[in-house]
């Protein structure tokens, strides 16, 4: 078995120090590194800040940001009241419900910090009138019912914003751990690599007549949630939602004709774009096609055929599909090593967690030799690591 397909192979030795707890100032001061991948695959690297992508982008490059917006998912509990399916009630002084997936304006998807306190049948009483009722296990979590409330509304009075565990929790943080464009709410996490994002840098970028594409996929488990399968292949990442305006197919296909470099920002954004050819095969089988205009399918026809069905079926799970202008629909690519980009030409992204789904990712498009070098130089130059410091851009050289 190639190395590139263990587990094992993904880890590195990061000093705490380097572990980035409160963002630059301003967002776009922060350190980037730029890997240049050559013919040969051979990496050379240069040191700039974020805001130099003002004078190396053009109006060649289209961007895709993520317009997705962080929930407040952690639900501390303190001091509050249980009742179990039994009856009995119990005064639960210390725990943590944390949401990762939205089902409806009244029941979600949770981790929690104690799951004997909250089998299913089990209620939690925040107050006279707001309830959360324990369904029934999930293959990762708990399903909770909530009565008297609905969930938004109820996490923005009590829930705190989702930092993640490497940085020490502070209120002053929970504003900067949000995108200025952030607009459809249903996120767990930040898509980091925009937090760097200013109205300052995005206006001088529109001023070099950089192209903007806004998408939206919501963050949850299919990216924080650890890899354990040694054979990387076993593992299956937990389903992500996105949001598909059908005219996604012309715009892309109008600006590949164009010649335009596709720049993704962030691995949220990766997987939007990798996941549409395998979505167009998907929705071709459910003919779901029909109001796309004939030069534009056939622009995505030959993207997709040489697409395996079976890889299809993994990556984008059968589910109901409404025949509308907008979609949402469920996704679990898991882009590593031998899973080929259709549709990325660079990238911008940050520095990922040791043996995480992210850094496959990345080794998948830069190669995992060449990550792991990059990462070691990063820590001997002092760059710092995580969702709020510094980054890399990566691009590969004709």
């Amino acid at each position: 078995m190639h190395e590139d397909e263990l587990l094992s192979s993904y880890n590195y030795e990061l000093p705490e120090s380097h572990i980035a707890q409160v963002p630059s100032i301003p967002a776009h001061s922060a350190k980037m590194m730029v890997c240049s991948i050559n013919q040969k695959g051979d990496c050379k690297t240069k040191d700039q800040i974020f805001f130099d992508l003002t004078e190396s982008l053009n109006d060649n490059y289209l961007l895709f940001l993520n317009r997705t917006k962080v929930f407040k998912a952690r639900i501390p509990l303190h001091n509050v009241k249980i009742i179990r399916k039994s009856g009995k009630e119990i005064q639960l002084l210390e725990g943590e419900i944390f949401v990762y997936a939205i089902q409806s304006q009244t029941e979600f998807e949770c981790l929690v910090s104690d799951s004997k306190n909250f089998k299913p049948g089990t209620k939690i009483l925040f107050n006279s009138t707001t309830t959360l009722h324990s369904l029934h296990f999930t293959e990762n979590g708990i399903l909770f019912k909530i009565e008297g409330d609905q969930i938004f509304s109820f996490l923005e009075k009590i829930g705190e914003m989702p930092l993640p565990p490497y940085i020490s929790y502070e209120k002053e943080k929970e504003k900067r751990y949000q995108t200025f464009f952030a607009e459809e709410i249903g996120s767990a996490a930040a898509p980091t690599a925009s937090l760097h994002f200013t109205p300052e840098l995005v206006r001088k970028l529109e001023e070099k007549k950089v192209w903007f594409q806004y998408l939206c996929l919501h963050v949850g488990l299919g990216t924080f949630k650890p890899i354990y399968e040694e054979h990387i292949a076993d593992q299956k990442l937990h389903f992500e939602p996105m949001l598909l305006d059908m005219q996604i197919w012309k715009t892309i296909a109008d600006a590949k004709k164009a010649g335009k470099i596709f720049l993704p920002v962030g691995t949220t954004m990766i997987r939007y774009l990798e996941s549409l050819p395998y979505i167009w095969k998907f929705l071709k089988k459910k003919n779901l096609t029909s109001p796309i205009d004939s030069t534009t399918k056939a622009r995505r026809d030959d993207l997709t055929d040489p697409i395996d069905e079976t890889l299809v079926a993994e990556f984008i799970p059968e589910q109901e599909i409404s025949d509308a202008k907008i979609l949402t629909i469920q996704t679990r690519l898991f882009i590593r090593p031998g899973i080929p980009f259709y549709l990325t030409d660079e990238l911008i992204t940050n520095f990922h967690l040791p043996k995480s789904s992210l850094m496959m990712l990345i080794s998948a498009f830069m190669g995992r030799k060449n990550l792991l070098k990059c990462y070691q130089e990063a820590i001997d130059k002092d760059y710092k690591f995580y969702s709020f410091w510094d980054w890399m851009r990566i691009r590969k050289e004709n």
